[in-house]
């Protein structure tokens, strides 16, 4: 069988449905809007991110491993675009006055800014708990969970050579379930290791990992993901109905992991079912803006007073989405042009 993916995919389709299903998410709850989404809650876009940068941030290494090409190319996604959302993060702070002239100056505002342009962005200093929701762009937490992946995988495949690739990746796999079976309940602590193990790559492996085998193992699995979108779609909301659950970031109990392992078939299953579907889009990757920008909108809202109201779940969208297509078009195309 052949270990090749199929040319056409919906991957730009699923990451944009993964950044509305958070900005939504948040959205609603930040705003205390009281509106029903049905089903919204069963597809956590964190988990669909994490299980598509797997599969293909995986396929991107194995067919080029240049390090340092690498490293650019993760580079060029991510920060460009980082960046210009931190100014626009701190033009807003200065604007609605959490914060002065006088205090960029200040040590602890030097350090939060080292901490949001490179890959501690879960940190928040006390003077900034006062704006919105109490962290300026608490979203980006998992910029560092990403950032995290894209070092460890190099190390697993280019330092541990010699060990077959099996059980590098299901010695992964098991050490991230034990890490949320055993410590996960632990994350809440007050103690500040185990904070920072909630935010680390260790729970989170999971769904990396899952990606990662269904690319290494295309051969094997692509008949039963390819065209197969409605098989695993049913098979999820039956299991989810039955069991009375929906996934989760850091799971407690073993079927939380079943549920998530669906939801990541399901991601898989759809890139490669009815690919038409991607036309629709015409190229705009809006994804990743509308992701690290929502918080903003919502942040400001709250600032404002927009709250407990519908309209102000549209107006926060539409902004977003204009926002994330303005830095789709003048900031992130143009840094992964670089690429070339």
């Amino acid at each position: 069988m052949s270990n090749t993916l199929p040319s056409r995919n919906n991957f730009n389709l699923i990451r944009l449905f993964a950044a509305l299903q958070v900005c939504i998410s948040h959205t609603l709850s930040h705003l205390e809007i009281d509106l029903n989404i049905p089903l919204i809650g069963f597809f956590p876009g964190v988990i669909i991110f994490f299980t598509t940068s797997g599969f293909l941030i995986y396929d991107s290494f194995t067919r080029n491993q240049d390090l340092m090409r690498y490293l650019k190319n993760r580079f060029l996604r991510i920060f460009p675009a980082l960046w210009v959302c931190f100014v626009i993060t701190v033009i807003l702070l200065l604007l609605f006055k959490t914060i002065t002239p006088y205090d960029i100056i200040s040590s602890t505002f030097f350090k939060w800014i080292i901490t949001q342009i490179t890959i501690f962005q879960f940190w928040t200093p006390d003077v900034l708990r006062n704006w919105g929701v109490g962290t300026p762009n608490g979203s980006l937490w998992t910029i560092p969970v990403e950032i995290q992946f894209y070092i460890v995988l190099p190390i697993i495949f280019l330092v541990f050579k010699k060990i077959k690739i099996i059980y590098k990746l299901t010695s992964l796999l098991t050490v991230s379930i034990f890490f949320n079976l055993f410590l996960g309940a632990s994350i809440n602590s007050s103690d500040l290791f185990i904070k920072l193990l909630g935010v680390s790559i260790l729970p989170y492996l999971f769904y990396f990992i899952i990606g990662i085998m269904i690319r290494e193992y295309w051969w094997f699995f692509n008949v039963f993901f390819i065209h197969r979108f409605i098989y695993w779609i049913t098979t999820f909301f039956i299991f989810v109905y039955f069991f009375n659950l929906s996934p989760v970031y850091c799971p407690r109990e073993f079927l939380s992991f079943i549920a998530n392992l669906l939801l990541s078939f399901v991601t898989i299953s759809f890139a490669y079912s009815r690919p038409i579907l991607e036309k629709i889009l015409h190229r705009q990757d809006i994804s990743y803006g509308i992701y690290i920008y929502h918080m903003l909108i919502v942040n400001s809202f709250i600032q404002l007073g927009y709250k407990k109201d519908i309209k102000y779940l549209f107006f926060s969208i539409v902004l977003t989405i204009l926002i994330a297509f303005l830095s789709w078009n003048y900031i992130e195309k143009r840094a992964l042009n670089l690429k070339k």
